[in-house]
């Protein structure tokens, strides 16, 4: 008997344990089963090949050189056409990024016009590139550097 003592408050937890690894062990033999029969829709194996663009529709490069003239990959243009071409571009790309190069000596109020030309069109992001020290590159053949000897004419 149990003279003095209260009633026994300890939890028995062996058969909470036994429980547990009964439903663990079900669980572990029925897993297998269901990840085997699972189903899968599984797209087709027909490639879909995306339309081939050109390099020059790739990328859109706005360069402004140091005299103030403007163009769009290579092509020098005015304000208002280079705004009409980049909008008429931009329309049909998913991603609207245009990246502008300025010559490092053009002023910079001058950049941020390019860029509000650029921005107004419709492009979604603005990038500022800087391919080269001497500014962008101009279209057609590069002029002899200085001190290089120029090409021999023909005929003479």
């Amino acid at each position: 008997m149990n003279k003095g003592r209260g009633p026994d408050s300890e939890i028995n937890v062996t058969p909470l344990i036994d429980v547990v690894l009964v439903l663990l062990i079900i669980f572990m033999v029925i897993t297998p089963r269901t990840v085997q029969e699972m189903a899968a829709n599984l797209p087709s194996q027909t490639k879909q090949q995306r339309p081939k663009q050109d390099k020059d529709t790739d990328q859109l490069v706005v360069a402004a050189y140091e005299n103030g003239d403007l163009a769009l990959n290579l092509k020098v243009l005015e304000k208002r056409e280079l705004f009409d071409q980049l909008r008429k571009r931009l329309r049909a790309r998913d991603k609207k990024v245009v990246f502008v190069d300025a010559h490092p000596n053009l002023e910079y109020g001058a950049v941020i016009d390019v860029m509000d030309i650029v921005r107004d069109s419709g492009a979604d992001r603005v990038g500022l590139a800087r391919i080269k020290d001497e500014g962008p590159r101009r279209a057609g053949p590069a002029a002899p550097a200085e001190g290089a000897e120029a090409p021999p004419a023909e005929g003479g």
